[in-house]
């Protein structure tokens, strides 16, 4: 994490209200876009985007020892509760939404060293739409409805009709070639 997202994360621990409006101002547009496309209901995604940031006001404490970048930290937090909210609706998790729940499936579990961040991403954003666009169209779908519907492996071969074996085979094949692919970028 940057020095700059350590002293943000800090200052909101310590419940500064200034240092929550910048991280809202940096990230609130990226993580609408990302929970609007899970849930696909503007207002709904309003809200869960209000309810990232309570998490994070209240739980920033717990987020300031991570190794990963603010962006990762906010982008998985947001998918998760987006995942869950539209679970959740579809009458799909019926467990108790309570702290314990929170820390253990919102809560991003995140074990990345790199440092990343939005500037870093931003500068870079043209190489990454083409490393993506390397990919086949069935990756880039398997990849897309893992990601953004939330499907285990299992799920995803009932919705596809294919076996479990041949999705994990297109999934492995997909980080593989963004993996060659970003070495060959230099990332």
């Amino acid at each position: 994490m940057s020095n700059l997202e350590t002293n943000l994360l800090s200052a909101v621990a310590k419940k500064n209200a200034k240092a929550l409006e910048k991280i809202y101002d940096l990230y609130s547009p990226l993580l609408f876009t990302i929970i609007k496309r899970v849930l696909k209901d503007e207002n709904l995604s309003i809200k869960v985007l209000s309810e990232v940031f309570a998490i994070l006001w209240l739980k920033a404490d717990t987020l300031i020892n991570s190794k990963s970048s603010l962006y990762l930290i906010l982008v998985n937090l947001a998918r998760n509760k987006a995942l869950d909210t539209k679970k959740r609706n579809e009458k799909l998790i019926s467990e108790p939404y309570d702290d314990a729940y929170e820390n253990n499936y919102i809560l991003p579990q995140i074990f990345c060293n790199e440092e990343l961040n939005i500037e870093f991403l931003q500068s870079e954003q043209e190489t990454i739409q083409l490393l993506f666009s390397n990919l086949t169209e069935a990756q880039l779908y398997v990849l897309n409805i893992s990601y953004f519907e939330g499907k285990t492996l299992e799920e995803l071969s009932k919705t596809l009709k294919l076996p479990q074996d041949t999705i994990f085979d297109k999934i492995k094949v997909a980080f593989s070639n963004l993996k060659e692919n970003l070495i060959i970028a230099g990332f």
